[in-house]
């Protein structure tokens, strides 16, 4: 993938998910403001979706700034940080949304164990954009004054 294809995906992504995950977040106020019980009434499912929302919201951020500052850090092979990066940040704020659907008492339901997964999957691409940051550091000569 190129660093264009990169940045177009990364564009894309972050965008389109930052545009869904303030609609999220208006909805959750909507629902506060209107005083919907079934909202309102469960204090984990509310915990979750807010989890959710602030989640998608930061990690669109962050596939934004790594389209544009990380994706031209790889001449070539990004060893899979775009996929990883986009695919956790789709997990975590999911997996925080799909477990306050019908949890047990006191606990979130199992999607939420996608959670830690699709967090170590961003990790993983922040680690690579760092690697290569210091690699490309590395490799430039300082410039005679």
């Amino acid at each position: 993938m190129t660093i264009d294809a990169r940045r177009r995906a990364c564009r894309r992504l972050g965008w389109s998910a930052l545009l869904a995950w303030a609609l999220f977040g208006l909805a959750l106020e909507a629902m506060h403001g209107f005083k919907i019980g079934a909202y309102l009434d469960d204090a984990l499912a509310r915990e979750l979706l807010v989890l959710a929302h602030a989640h998608g919201v930061g990690l669109s951020l962050v596939v934004l700034v790594f389209g544009e500052a990380g994706a031209p850090l790889f001449e070539h092979d990004d060893h899979g940080a775009t996929r990883a990066l986009h695919a956790g940040a789709m997990i975590v704020p999911f997996a925080f949304a799909l477990s306050s659907i019908a949890h047990p008492e006191g606990d979130p339901n199992v999607v939420v164990w996608l959670v830690p997964i699709g967090a170590l999957l961003v990790v993983y691409a922040l680690a690579c954009a760092a690697l290569a940051s210091w690699r490309q550091g590395s490799s430039t000569r300082p410039h005679d004054s």
